[in-house]
Formats: structure tokens, sequence, C-alpha cells
């Protein structure tokens, strides 16, 4: 994250640096403090952060310059032209380089007494943010609404003219349009969640208009939901007629199912639905073989038959 100021301080002046980011914070400023550190290593991250900010203010007391940590990052501004602003709690004047460095003096500023010196910081600060004015708006009292209404409308694009905009259109519950990447966005993530090709074109149409000849880059809602629904309708149909056909499967197997044959002892076993006559003894034929091997008259075909109606006569 970048912030607008690095404020830099001894652990022993913690308090007047709260007081100095809480008054940098009411003008819009984004400022990094570390309310918490104990130790005086300026680690990695200290330097990140610090080399993420436009600029960076120094506190100077006698406990800051006997502070490793502050003079390491005094050091780090110091080394990016442009960077550094310096301020004197006290009389304590620092080591070099910053010996001959221009010190703004806030010695004996409180919650309820503001030197005149803050006033020339903050001009400073906002000189190198493209801001302007900034000791006129800290000057207007309470009764002062007029005068504060006249000057956010002669910057309406300082941070202060925005904040108020926005807290005005809150107060009249105006919400605030979304970007249009953001409205790309959240299409896009809605349709991969509900598994529909995308209705938004490609991110450059989306960010320039001009590509599209005039027309709306995004599909409307109503769009989108008709293709989702229709998509979910025809899915759930597939799965139903599929579902049925294996019923119906099911059903057909079990009324159509394979009736074992009987097994009869000594024979082989019964093979699909043939049918394996009943078996005999060993030595013995069945006893409708023997019904056609019993002997019979013995007929001459050469000779013309004779037919004798005598009763009790053979043939």
């Amino acid at each position: 994250m970048s912030y607008d100021v690095f404020l830099v301080s001894a652990v022993e002046d913690r308090d007047t640096a709260k007081l100095v980011a809480r008054r940098l914070r009411t003008l819009k400023f984004k400022v990094w403090l570390d309310q918490k550190q104990e130790d005086e290593t300026f680690d990695a991250k200290d330097a990140r952060d610090a080399m993420n900010s436009q600029s960076m203010l120094v506190l100077w007391s006698a406990s800051a310059v006997r502070s490793d940590w502050v003079r390491a990052a005094a050091a780090v501004g110091n080394s990016r032209a442009g960077t550094l602003i310096e301020a004197a709690l006290d009389k304590t004047i620092p080591y070099e380089p910053f010996r001959t460095h221009k010190r703004y003096t806030l010695d004996g500023m409180t919650s309820r007494k503001t030197p005149p010196a803050f006033a020339d910081l903050i001009d400073e600060l906002g000189r190198r943010q493209g801001r302007s004015d900034l000791r006129e708006w800290n000057s207007f009292g309470a009764q002062d609404e007029d005068k504060r209404l006249d000057w956010l409308a002669a910057h309406p694009n300082d941070p202060l003219a925005l904040d108020a905009k926005k807290k005005r259109e809150k107060d009249l519950g105006i919400k605030p349009a979304p970007a249009r990447e953001a409205i790309g966005a959240a299409a896009l993530a809605a349709a991969s969640l509900r598994g529909v090709p995308s209705a938004v074109p490609p991110a450059a149409n989306v960010l320039s208009p001009a590509r599209t000849n005039g027309a709306t880059p995004l599909a409307s809602n109503g769009a989108i939901a008709s293709q989702t629904l229709a998509e979910e309708a025809l899915g759930f149909g597939t799965m139903l007629a599929v579902g049925v056909a294996i019923a119906a499967m099911l059903i057909l197997a079990w009324v159509f199912r394979s009736q074992p044959a009987t097994t009869v002892p000594g024979a082989l076993p019964a093979i699909a639905n043939a049918a394996i006559p009943a078996g005999c003894p060993a030595g013995t034929v069945p006893r409708s073989m023997l019904r056609v091997m019993e002997p019979g008259p013995i007929t001459d075909d050469t000779q013309p038959q004779i037919i004798d109606d005598t009763p009790g006569q053979p043939d």
C-alpha cells in the first residue's frame, strides 16, 4: 500500500507523533505510523513502506537522535530526492547530514495548541501532493461552515472535497456507481459459477467502449438469467430421461429373468434354458425305446397284398 506520509519518531515521542498523524489525517493525508513499535530494528517491511511513501516526515528530538530506528529511517528518506521533511520537537540538533536541513519547529504542540510552523508544514506536504490552500482550510473554525463550502467548491478535486461529496451522497442514500471493470468482473464470476458461457466481451472491449461502436459491452442481467434457466432446464430433463431408462431396464430384467433348469443327479448341469431328459440306470434303455424295438410281422413289399377280411385269420 502507498502512503502520502511516512511518519518517523522515537518511541518516547509516540504521543506527539500520534497527534501529528491525527492532524494530517484530518486533512485527508494517508499517514503511516507504527503505534506499537518497541524495537530499534529498521527491517525490510519498514523499508518497503518507506519506499512506497511519497514523503517521509522525521520528528527530531533528544530521544530521536539516539534511536537507531530513527536514524536508519531518515537515511532511507534522505537517499531519495524530494522525499525527506524534518520537524523539531525540541532544540536538539541532529547529526550530519541532517544538521543543515530545514526543520519545522513543533515544540510545545498539544491537542489544544498548534504551533505556527505546522501550517508551513502542511503547505509543504500539500505542495508535494499537488494540493493548495490547505493553510486556509486549516484556519476555519466551527462557525465557518459557509467558508468551508466555498473552499470545497473551489477545490473539487481535493481529497477533502471528494470525501465531503461521498458523505453527502451517503446521507442522501445515493450509492456510488460501480466501476465498469467491477461490473465486468462480477458478470464473469457469476457466469463461471453457474456454468453459463460468459456474455461479457474481452476486457479490452469492456475498458474501451468505443471499440463496440457505441453498443453496451455487457449483456443485461435479464439475458444472463434467461440463458441460465434454459441451461438448467435442459440439464434436468436429460438427467430425468436417463433415470427413467435405467429404471425400465431394471424392471424388464426382473420380469424376464432366467429360470434355472432342474438339476438331475449324475447328469450334466443345466445350460441356459435347455431341457435334459431324465437319466436311466446304467445298462438300461428308456421304456419308450423298448416300444419301438418290439418285433412285428414281416411284410413283403414285392408281392401283391391279399386282404382277407375273415375274422380270426392272420394277415
